[in-house]
């Protein structure tokens, strides 16, 4: 309790005159912002927006033809991701940690990549092919064995770290730039031409036309060498050179990234502690500082937006590709 009456007052101290620049540009602040903006431009442009998009066109360029393209693009590929993102983030988020998450994530779904990159290079498709070829199938399993990698870290965890690391008195700009970040990179992203689009999003027809579908033209089977690239070499180095959150607390968020030191902060919790044993609020007998407890998870509010994000995607690439 005196940990958090400390963080208050220097909350108070800090908020007096708070603008846009103090915000951004505040001690400890500016790197929050930055891990908040590329967490989500690595999340966009992992693959899963070019696999989950064209996922239909993907099946069949692989040899499945027919009615299956729809239900295993659609239907198994987008149940696939919903469950193991369930299931992640209700048994596996606090076991595993964030940084551990994300580098298994990032390696897993370079490796697939790759692996589906030089099966198409090595066994193209025949057009003429009634039944999809033992490579083909290969492929489609690797893809979904990749959106299970997806969901293991770099599809929910991004929402998750960025509701970690702000504080109170910033969150509200944090949380903004890591939206608008992951808005602003699916739309860049994003695979459709502008004719085909659902109607709500005609706004951003305008990027979209020249990105993944002149990639997928232009690079063929290397557009999955391209991002087995980023993943490995991109996600998997940022995903080792962020903080750990696992564990703890909100409090301890501006001691990690330099806000405030340790040592500022241990004097803070005593003043905290005199004047609430001064005042008759606490028995300072009973105060303990909440990083010696059992520091929750992430709240469920926050799981519940990871989970309902990974669903609303799902169900738009259903419904985008029906």
């Amino acid at each position: 309790m005196a940990e958090i009456e400390a963080v208050i007052e220097e909350e108070r101290v800090a908020r007096k005159g708070l603008g846009i620049k103090e915000a951004f540009l505040g001690k400890g602040n500016f790197v929050r912002f930055l891990i908040a903006f590329f967490i989500f431009f690595l999340q966009q442009f992992c693959g899963q927006n070019s696999v989950g998009y064209y996922a239909p066109t993907i099946f069949q360029s692989i040899g499945f033809t027919g009615t299956s393209v729809s239900l295993l693009a659609t239907g198994i590929y987008g149940v696939v991701k919903v469950i193991a993102t369930a299931f992640f983030l209700s048994f596996a988020v606090e076991s595993l940690g964030r940084k551990f998450s994300l580098f298994v994530s990032a390696m897993g779904m370079g490796t697939l990549f790759f692996i589906v990159g030089a099966l198409l290079k090595a066994f193209p498709p025949d057009p003429k092919a009634s039944d999809p070829s033992p490579a083909g199938k290969a492929m489609a399993a690797m893809l979904y064995i990749y959106v299970c990698f997806y969901s293991l870290g770099w599809g929910p965890l991004p929402w998750v770290y960025s509701s970690d690391i702000f504080p109170t008195r910033t969150r509200h700009y944090g949380l903004a730039v890591a939206s608008a970040s992951q808005w602003l990179w699916s739309a860049l992203n994003s695979p459709f031409p502008g004719k085909s689009r659902d109607p709500d999003m005609q706004l951003v027809d305008f990027v979209i036309t020249y990105n993944t579908p002149t990639w997928i033209t232009k690079l063929g089977w290397k557009i999955f060498i391209m991002y087995a690239t980023i993943n490995i070499a991109a996600a998997g180095t940022f995903s080792l050179i962020i903080p750990e959150t696992k564990g703890r607390s909100l409090e301890e968020m501006d001691i990690i990234f330099g806000a405030v030191s340790a040592e500022t902060r241990r004097r803070d919790i005593e003043r905290q502690k005199v004047a609430m044993r001064g005042t008759g609020n606490e028995d300072i007998s009973s105060v303990r500082s909440i990083s010696e407890d059992k520091v929750p998870g992430p709240s469920y509010l926050t799981q519940i937006t990871a989970f309902s994000s990974t669903v609303r995607v799902a169900n738009f690439h259903y419904i985008s590709s029906s």
